[in-house]
């Protein structure tokens, strides 16, 4: 299997776009309580923290409630309501989405605790076109039967990481789409 090496560089005109998507959508318009829920800690940590600066409305940043997600049957993913309770809408983001699975517990249990769908946004920088759910808003989607993402703080090798730093024309993998322009 193949691997979608996302780079530095590239994951943050990933970010850009998703933050542009989310303000064309008018979704943020008329609302000021609104959190970003921010699926694992270690994987969407930057994907959340640039969001939080990039939509804010104030010239403060979106306040960030991250959420611990297991690895498969580790144990159970638990939302904490008082954390919750002063928002009104949530954009749910995790930077990947390979099968849905994560945003689809995330919300049946924001479904279950009062949140109506169109509180609700689901945003992700790269989905499998093996995912049983679509998010909102999602710039790039790949063939999950032929290729995995990787961004690179997740590689171990760093020649690898050096080599794809700085330039996503090195790429060589089959992207269903991808949209980065306006």
């Amino acid at each position: 299997m193949d691997a979608l090496l996302i780079g530095q560089n590239w994951e943050l005109k990933l970010i850009d776009n998703v933050a542009d998507s989310i303000r064309r959508s008018k979704w943020l318009d008329g609302d000021q309580k609104i959190g970003i829920l921010q699926l694992s800690y270690e994987y969407s940590g930057l994907f959340a923290q640039v969001l939080a600066h990039r939509l804010t409305l104030t010239g403060v940043p979106m306040p960030i409630e991250p959420v611990d997600i297991p690895y498969k049957n580790e144990f159970e993913v638990v939302l904490h309501p008082d954390k919750l309770d002063p928002y009104h809408k949530l954009i749910v983001l995790d930077s990947g989405c390979l099968t849905g699975g994560n945003f689809t517990r995330i919300r049946s249990q924001l479904y279950n605790y009062g949140y109506r769908p169109q509180d609700l946004i689901f945003v992700c920088l790269a989905c499998s076109t093996e995912s049983f759910f679509t998010p909102d808003h999602c710039p790039l989607y790949f063939d999950g039967r032929a290729s995995i993402v990787h961004f690179w703080w997740e590689c171990k090798r760093p020649s690898l990481i050096d080599m794809y730093r700085n330039d996503e024309n090195v790429y060589r993998f089959k992207v269903f789409e991808c949209v980065l322009g306006s």
